[in-house]
C-alpha cells in the first residue's frame, strides 16, 4: 500500500557542512546513510584574528578569506576519496548545508514559533564561495540555534525548562526551551574572545599564554594561574552579571529547571562554574535547578566516526542534518 503513495528512496550522501560563527570559520564533510550513524571527516576550523573593535568590512574580508581556505580543504579530500576504489562515492559532495551564529542569523518572533533571518551579506557570500570551488550545489542556511535545540531535545527526553547557553567567539546566546521549541531568544555582546582579552589586558599575558591559562582553568576552578586567578575571576562574574540582566528581560527565569552550557572546551566548563558559582543567580532560578557543559563524548556514541580532537559543533550540526536526511 505504501508503494502507491510513492515512497521515496533513502540514499547514501556525502553533504558539506560550513560553520560561520563571530570569531570562526569551519568547514566539513558528513556521511549520512540510512539505518547508520554519520561519518564527519575532512573537518577544519579557523580562528579568526582577535580584533581591538569589531568592524564588520574586515570581520566579512577575513571570514571568506579562511571560508574559501577551509573550502578547498574539503575540495581536496573530497577528490582524493573520489580516486580511491573503495571510498569512491564518499567523495561525491551532494549539496552543502550552512549554519550560521549571530550577529549572522537573527530571530523574530513568529505564530509558530521563531523566524530566523540571515544577514544577506554573509548569505552571498557564502553561496558564492562554495560555488567557485564546488561548483553548482544546492546551498541551505540554518541557525547554529536551530542545530543546538534539536540535538538538545535527542539527547534529553524531556527539553521543557531547559535554557541553552551557547557561547561562541564573541556572542553567547541565550535560549528558553519548552514543548521541544525556542520560546524565548536572547544574546550576550560576551564570548570567547572576552576572555582572552581580558587575560591579555589584565593578566599581561599573551594570546598564546592566555588560551593556555584559559585551558588550565578547566580543571582548576576559575583559574590557578597566579596571573590569570585574578582576570578571569572578574571575567566570570561579568559573564554571570550579563547573563542574569538577559535572563531577566526574558523573564522566563522562573520557568528554568536546568542549565546547559554549549561551546567548545575549554570555555565550556569555565562558564559552566562562572555560571554555578556565581551566588546572585542561586536567587533567580528555582531550588534545585541544575547547570552543566554539553561535552564532546556525549555526542560521540551517536556519531561513526569524527576527528581524534572532536569539534563539538561540528558533531551537533552533523546530527542535525542526520536528522534532515
Amino acid at each position: 500500500m505504501a508503494g502507491l503513495f510513492g515512497t521515496k528512496k533513502l540514499e547514501e550522501k556525502t553533504i558539506l557542512v560550513v560553520d560561520i560563527e563571530n570569531a570562526s570559520v569551519g568547514c566539513a564533510l558528513v556521511r549520512v546513510s540510512p539505518g547508520q550513524q554519520p561519518k564527519l571527516f575532512a573537518e577544519v576550523r579557523t580562528a579568526l584574528p582577535i580584533f581591538t573593535t569589531l568592524q564588520t568590512d574586515a570581520l566579512l574580508r577575513e571570514i571568506n578569506k579562511n571560508l574559501r581556505a577551509a573550502l578547498l580543504h574539503a575540495s581536496t579530500t573530497a577528490a582524493r576519496m573520489r580516486g580511491h576504489t573503495q571510498l569512491g562515492t564518499m567523495g561525491v559532495v551532494t549539496e552543502a548545508v550552512v549554519f550560521l551564529a549571530p550577529p549572522w542569523a537573527d530571530s523574530v518572533a513568529h505564530t509558530k514559533g521563531l523566524r530566523w533571518n540571515f544577514e544577506p551579506d554573509v548569505t552571498d557570500m557564502v553561496q558564492t564561495a562554495v560555488e567557485d570551488v564546488f561548483g553548482l550545489l544546492r546551498v541551505t542556511f540554518h541557525a547554529l540555534g536551530s542545530a543546538a535545540t534539536h540535538t538538545t531535545n535527542k539527547l534529553f527526553e524531556d527539553g521543557s525548562g531547559l535554557l541553552l547557553c551557547t557561547v561562541t567567539g564573541e556572542i553567547t546566546e541565550l535560549a528558553f526551551l519548552q514543548d521541544g521549541r525556542i520560546q524565548g531568544r536572547a544574546t550576550i555582546p560576551t564570548g570567547k574572545q572576552f576572555l582572552i582579552r581580558t587575560l591579555q589586558s589584565h593578566g599581561g599575558l599573551s594570546t598564546a599564554e592566555a588560551h593556555s591559562a584559559l585551558s588550565l582553568s578547566r580543571n582548576a576552578g576559575q583559574g590557578s594561574h597566579h596571573a590569570a586567578k585574578e582576570p578571569l575571576s572578574a571575567a566570570a562574574t561579568q559573564f554571570a552579571r550579563h547573563f542574569k540582566d538577559v535572563t531577566l528581560a526574558m523573564n522566563q527565569h522562573k520557568d528554568v529547571r536546568g542549565i546547559l552550557v554549549i561551546a567548545a572546551e575549554p570555555v565550556g566548563e569555565w562558564a559552566a562554574q562562572a555560571l554555578a558559582g556565581h551566588e546572585p543567580l542561586t536567587d533567580l532560578f528555582a531550588e534545585g535547578t541544575t547547570v552543566r557543559a554539553l561535552h564532546t563524548h556525549h555526542l560521540m556514541p551517536y556519531l561513526a566516526a569524527h576527528a581524534s580532537k572532536p569539534d563539538l559543533i561540528f558533531m551537533l550540526e552533523a546530527l542535525f542534518i542526520d536528522e534532515r536526511n
